[in-house]
């Protein structure tokens, strides 16, 4: 099933003219997921197309105004849009109160259910085809980061169930869910007439120092999408608690990561971005400087990067999880 990955916001503390507050809509499979909600999110939403009915998870990852700026007006709509379904919030259980205070504070009427899940380190939540996990991370308030991972699940060729005439459904069943069936007095198991895929995993890593953990956080992320506040000055992400692009890349190239997406930046390079952009881009394989409004497509054998400046498109192997660009 398709993901859709839709770029809402890629300033970090300030907004500037061209560059939104945080925010990350993802559609994975059958449900939204909204990656932190900075100011002014319900209007990049709209230009994007995507209703705020169309979230089902809203992922926090802590409480500075940048990323949770947008979260009255998007529950402010919901609750004038007939929205019928529960709405998941994922939060450092020591911003609950704070959450609590943005609903009295502002006087909205919420008439449909929020339920809300304390962030953690491990599995936070077990969705039919999908997982969603969390890191702790060192910023200077409590923050996690997150990653969302499809299940691996067992898929059937059709060419090769015709050549061992496997036509019956319960066969069927038994051979997606990894047991052995017999034909014809032969034991035939998936591995003869399939291949597991492969899940895609998204990570987003953002507000945090450099630590070791990271990486394994990171480890075979499909996409990864993380904060470049700083370029090229590591002493002074390290003393504002964020990373340089430097470190960043560390991560990317020791968690074997496919393709790294670079976001939050600091508004100190807003006339020079371009400069870094050509600069990081061509001396650097699988690395991209997000804009606001860029889209990134996954299919079942490509991923699609719809970038401000040019489209990149890779060759995905679902039962490898490689890529390969192809041009």
């Amino acid at each position: 099933m398709m993901k859709r990955i839709v770029i809402l916001g890629t300033s970090s503390s300030m907004p500037t003219k061209s560059r939104n507050h945080p925010g990350i809509f993802i559609k994975f499979n059958k449900k939204g997921i909204l990656l932190d909600c900075g100011e002014n999110i319900q209007r990049q939403l709209r230009i994007m197309k995507i209703s705020p009915t169309d979230i089902d998870y809203i992922l926090i990852t802590h409480w500075h105004g940048d990323h949770i700026l947008g979260l009255p007006g998007i529950f402010q709509s919901l609750s004038s849009m007939n929205y019928n379904k529960k709405l998941n919030i994922i939060i450092p259980k020591e911003n609950i109160e704070n959450l609590k205070k943005i609903i009295e504070g502002f006087i909205i009427p919420i008439n449909f259910d929020i339920n809300i899940i304390e962030a953690r380190e491990g599995l936070i939540v077990d969705e039919e085809d999908f997982q969603i996990y969390g890191i702790k991370t060192k910023h200077s308030t409590i923050s996690y980061s997150y990653y969302i991972i499809e299940k691996d699940y067992i898929k059937l060729d059709k060419d090769l169930l015709n050549k061992y005439n496997i036509k019956n459904k319960e066969l069927i069943k038994k051979l997606k869910e990894g047991k052995e069936i017999e034909i014809n007095g032969k034991k035939i198991s998936y591995k003869d007439v399939g291949y597991i895929k492969r899940g895609i995993k998204i990570t987003y890593i953002t507000d945090t120092i450099f630590f070791d953990k990271l990486i394994e956080f990171a480890r075979d992320s499909t996409i990864l999408i993380s904060e470049s506040t700083y370029f090229f000055q590591p002493d002074l992400a390290k003393k504002n608690m964020h990373m340089d692009f430097l470190e960043v890349r560390e991560i990317f190239n020791r968690s074997n990561s496919k393709i790294l997406l670079l976001t939050h930046f600091s508004q100190r390079y807003e006339e020079e971005m371009e400069n870094i952009r050509k600069d990081i881009e061509e001396k650097n394989e699988n690395i991209y400087i997000l804009d606001d409004f860029d889209e990134i497509y996954i299919y079942k054998d490509k991923i699609e990067l719809k970038l401000k400046r040019k489209e990149i498109i890779y060759k995905y192997d679902e039962k490898t999880g490689d890529v390969l660009r192809l041009n």
